[in-house]
């Protein structure tokens, strides 16, 4: 089980250790472009779409233009003077004002912590059953359906863009790449472990920066 799991992580989080033997470092106060990224490996080359390709009756100087574009269910843009139409909900994410917004289950996020690791707060659909509760319209018990939507936390691997539902022995997993971060990290009792989470992934984030593919 352990070694399943072990594997399943690898999987997750590929190129993560390996990621500087095909990149460059990104310099500490560069930022990535504002504008649509529509996987992650254009992510990581820094090779967004940016407004002026974009083919759109949205105007063009609000702050929020790029947020604003992903509302639509296609985006048209141009690149070697052709010009290209995407469902938005395949978009991978976008970078407005210095920010960025992945997109899970069509909905764009902001991620509040980036990094090699990075840390977002997102919108599920649960769904619940209710049973043995008189309906006028269904009787008793039916076992209905319930639909509600819960907040949820998640993780992303800057090197691969692969996001996956915040797990504490997920993130135990990755911190053992640095044995200084880590050693406090397993220092802490399991609850203080996870109210700590988002300081340990910046500061093991501040230890390991970031690359660009070359």
């Amino acid at each position: 089980m352990v070694t399943r799991l072990i594997i399943l992580l690898i999987s997750l989080w590929g190129g993560f250790s390996l990621a500087q033997s095909d990149s460059v470092l990104i310099p500490e106060n560069e930022n990535c472009k504002d504008g649509i990224y529509l996987t992650p490996t254009d992510f990581r080359k820094n090779n967004a779409i940016e407004k002026e390709l974009i083919i759109t009756p949205i105007n063009k100087e609000q702050i929020d233009f790029y947020y604003k574009v992903t509302l639509e269910d296609k985006i048209n843009f141009t690149y070697a003077s052709t010009t290209f139409t995407l469902e938005t909900k395949k978009i991978w994410g976008l970078v407005q004002n210095k920010t960025l917004f992945v997109n899970y289950k069509g909905n764009f996020y902001r991620v509040p912590v980036f990094g090699a690791i990075c840390y977002f707060v997102g919108v599920i659909e649960v769904t619940g059953y209710y049973n043995g509760i008189y309906d006028p319209m269904y009787g008793m018990g039916t076992g209905r359906a319930v639909k509600t939507k819960e907040l949820h936390e998640f993780m992303m691997s800057f090197y691969n863009g692969k996001i996956f539902s915040f797990d504490i022995d997920y993130l135990d997993f990755l911190l053992q790449s640095d044995e200084e971060v880590y050693k406090q990290f397993k220092s802490l009792s399991k609850n203080k472990r996870k109210k700590q989470a988002i300081r340990f992934i910046r500061m093991y984030n501040e230890k390991h920066p970031i690359y660009y593919l070359k």
